[in-house]
């Protein structure tokens, strides 16, 4: 990697779904840890903060930039590690796109993620977020990954309880450990020749409809794709980072308060006396869906989204959107919304 490899000044607007955001100081992309190990020694020998760019899915980045150099990992493959006669244990490089990993997995008819069809982004990026839908998550299937953890120097392995796995959570996103590992692998473990996993009621009634009584992996795919298309705005006619908000978890004494107010509200219970209740109900009762803030607004099809419809919104548009709507919600329910988005640079 040479230094010419480090490009100064580099718009980043195009690398996210939103399609927004200022330039990085310092811009490059390493494919191994080779490469990755000297654009950290770049960063450090020039005293600047490293940011890592995965698939931009999940990041609103500030109009004003982002200060030091922004890496983005792009190695991809998949390896088969182990199989064996109901289980295959697969490699997967940081730089993979998530869902041309699900394709590659139902299509070798390997059960464990088909429900995390269609979910944007990249395989390093799986594990912070701890990636779920329609009933799976990536923790489930999840084995240990490969980091290069900047403040001890070298690279690093994490196994399933090392990353302390939460609801669209994990310590790569505390606040102690941010940005201190770069993840270059993910090792997860699918079954083979088990049934599609189906647990969610509107997957189940999506496959009903279609007359699929004995659903096939496959066929789950095919039904999350289409449920995806119905509830979330397709990033490329509508700039967006899909769901902007996580959906608040409530002790029993809050879930009876709201419950008493609106018996109509749609709910999961959980384990030890919690409640999931949807941010994107919410947000519509409040009578946010639809509505603009400037250039940015929520999407007509989905409270839960918010768009930059046109191009022509500002991240300080979208992120004001959002904290006005966290502000309503907080002082009509008495539920404090979540950001499931990274709110970069600034």
């Amino acid at each position: 990697m040479k230094i010419s490899d480090f490009r100064k000044n580099v718009s980043l607007a195009e690398k996210t779904t939103f399609k927004v955001g200022g330039v990085a100081e310092y811009y490059c992309e390493v494919d191994n840890e080779k490469a990755l190990v000297k654009a950290v020694r770049f960063a450090k020998e020039k005293k600047l903060p490293i940011f890592i760019l995965g698939g931009g899915s999940n990041v609103l980045l500030s109009d004003k930039g982002i200060k030091g150099l922004v890496i983005k990992f792009t190695g991809r493959g998949v390896r088969v590690v182990k199989e064996s006669s109901n289980s295959v244990v697969l490699e997967v490089q940081a730089g993979e796109v998530w869902d041309d990993l699900v394709k590659y997995t139902v299509k070798k008819k390997l059960q464990g993620i088909e429900c995390l069809s269609g979910i944007p982004g990249t395989v390093g990026a799986a594990p912070v977020q701890n990636i779920g839908a329609y009933g799976q998550e990536m923790k489930d299937v999840f084995r240990k990954l490969a980091a290069f953890d900047r403040k001890r120097d070298k690279v690093v392995v994490f196994f399933k309880d090392d990353c302390q796995f939460g609801y669209r959570d994990s310590i790569f996103k505390k606040n102690n450990d941010k940005g201190r590992y770069i993840i270059m692998s993910v090792v997860i473990a699918l079954n083979k020749g088990k049934k599609a996993s189906i647990t969610y009621n509107t997957l189940t009634n999506y496959l009903n409809r279609k007359k699929i009584t004995s659903p096939s992996i496959a066929d789950v795919r095919t039904a999350v794709l289409a449920l995806r298309k119905l509830k979330l705005e397709d990033p490329n006619n509508k700039c967006n980072a899909g769901s902007f908000f996580k959906n608040p978890i409530i002790d029993t004494r809050t879930f009876k308060l709201l419950k008493v107010k609106n018996s109509e509200m749609p709910f999961f219970e959980l384990k030890g006396g919690k409640y999931k209740i949807f941010a994107g109900w919410l947000i519509e009762k409040a009578g946010w869906k639809g509505k603009k803030y400037g250039n940015a607004s929520v999407s007509k099809k989905n409270a839960l989204v918010i768009t930059n419809p046109e191009g022509k919104a500002s991240s300080e548009e979208i992120n004001q959107l959002s904290n006005k709507i966290i502000e309503d919600i907080k002082m009509k329910y008495g539920v404090e919304l979540e950001s499931e988005i990274q709110v970069v640079g600034g």
